[in-house]
């Protein structure tokens, strides 16, 4: 006949040590909703005493599952089980523990004598040592896969363990994890596993699939947590970047601004300034006349340079289109695998540097944008520019965008940064003219060759 326990444990735990570790206290392992019997290492513990308390047996029941009745109880029959482990007849009493392992095992290893598990054949000898089968004959030893209790704490808020003498990475991994909030679980056997992804060019999807030979085992333990796979796969080929295209190009957004031309400028191959692309309807309070009268200035200013670009080919926009506007900027790429990065929160710094041309003045701005774009665009925006007297001298500004985006699924996996310098971006023309003798455009114009 079977009895149950109605008292401390008188098992494995001496008890000296139960004393100590019996607080009363119930600590759940796992998150919400993760019920014992879901996990495969969920197991229930019976042990066998006689009435006076003597331990016989503990046999381990595996699958804690198939003793779950219709309405969700546990329903065990301690006599079909002792029955199939040898024990007929006489009275006995019984322990249940319920367990999951979320470090070690209840399995044996055996480990050489630089203390590392060896997995390959052997042989017992007649004095009952164990020894490799390789013909080397190196001892083995067998060691429980397991922590053990070093030390508890007077104060009963601590337990000390410590690990057994086995050298392995995995052993001690699962070891440092046990005073995380949250559990790493590795393969026992590292080997080639592969993981389906769902179309991972196109979808960005955390569905995947495992082969049936792999070395992880996936269970509802693992539900909440993440799955980290170092160096897993290339998010973007760019073999064809290179001196000749880094893969990126800074253009306008848009080539009018109330009313007014963002012009491409001086960017023509045949050292040809023509009026329609640098100052036509420019935008910095000048008249037909006075646009002709700026474009007769860069004409001349470009033959007594030997032919240099104006601003060094810079789009050309007016004080007053830049004060209402900013610059409209574009960030396209030339390769298609650069369009990944839409997918992966990418954001813009942008660090604008304005140079004045004759007195040599340099003032920095930053902005940050987050909108991306259509097609080849992958970001677009407005750079916005400070009021540092555009009217009254004109600057040429340099610009450095700097791209950063996600590594992974989200920020936790860190960012990575593309840093792109696009000196000589854009030049903003100052107002024709100041007072009754003064000209700021056209002075402005004859230094930019100055660049």
């Amino acid at each position: 006949m079977a009895h149950f326990l109605d008292k401390k444990s008188k098992s494995r735990i001496s008890d000296a040590d139960y004393n100590i570790l019996s607080t009363g206290k119930k600590v759940t392992l796992g998150g919400e909703n993760n019920t014992f019997g879901k996990s495969s290492r969920d197991y229930i513990e019976m042990n066998i005493f006689t009435t006076t308390g003597t331990f016989l047996d503990s046999i381990r029941l595996n699958e804690p599952n198939q003793y779950v009745n219709s309405i969700g109880n546990f329903e065990i029959n301690p006599g079909v089980i002792l029955r199939r482990n040898g024990y007929f007849s006489g009275d006995y009493e019984i322990e249940f523990n319920f367990f999951r392992e979320i470090a070690g095992s209840n399995q044996t290893v055996l480990v050489d004598e630089q203390k590392k598990i060896y997995n390959g054949d052997f042989n017992v000898l007649i004095d009952g040592s164990i020894v490799k089968d390789d013909g080397s004959n190196e001892t083995l030893e067998e060691i429980d896969y397991k922590y053990f209790i070093h030390q508890i704490s007077n104060d009963k808020q601590e337990v000390r363990l410590a690990t057994l003498p086995i050298n392995n990475l995995n052993y001690k991994k699962e070891f440092e994890s046990l005073g995380d909030g949250k559990s790493v679980i590795y393969p026992v056997n590292v080997g080639n596993d592969n993981l389906q992804f769902d179309n991972p060019s196109i979808k960005n999807s955390s569905d995947f699939k495992i082969s049936d030979n792999s070395n992880i085992q996936i269970d509802d333990r693992l539900i909440g947590g993440k799955l980290v796979i170092n160096d897993a796969y290339e998010i973007m080929d760019l073999s064809s970047l290179g001196i000749n295209n880094d893969g990126f190009i800074i253009t306008r957004g848009k080539t009018r601004v109330g009313g007014a031309n963002i012009h491409i400028g001086d960017q023509r191959t045949d050292e040809t300034i023509l009026f329609r692309e640098t100052f036509k309807d420019v935008g910095n309070d000048s008249n037909d006349k006075q646009e002709e009268d700026m474009y007769d200035h860069a004409v001349e200013a470009k033959e007594g340079n030997g032919g240099l670009r104006l601003f060094d080919g810079a789009f050309i926009m007016g004080y007053v289109t830049a004060r209402k506007g900013g610059f409209p900027f574009k960030l396209e790429t030339t390769i298609t695998e650069l369009q990944k990065i839409k997918k992966l929160d990418p954001k813009l710094e942008i660090k604008l540097t304005a140079k004045d041309l004759i007195s040599n003045q340099i003032v920095e701005s930053i902005s940050k944008q987050n909108k991306t774009g259509k097609g080849n665009t992958l970001m677009q925006g407005v750079i916005p520019l400070p009021d540092i007297g555009n009217r009254d001298t004109g600057f040429l500004y340099d610009a450095e965008f700097k791209l950063t985006f996600n590594k992974g699924s989200d920020e936790s996996d860190g960012r990575n940064t593309i840093t792109i310098s696009k000196p000589n971006l854009f030049a903003v023309l100052p107002d024709y003219k100041r007072g009754k003798d003064t000209f700021p455009a056209n002075r402005f114009i004859e230094q930019g060759f100055n660049f």
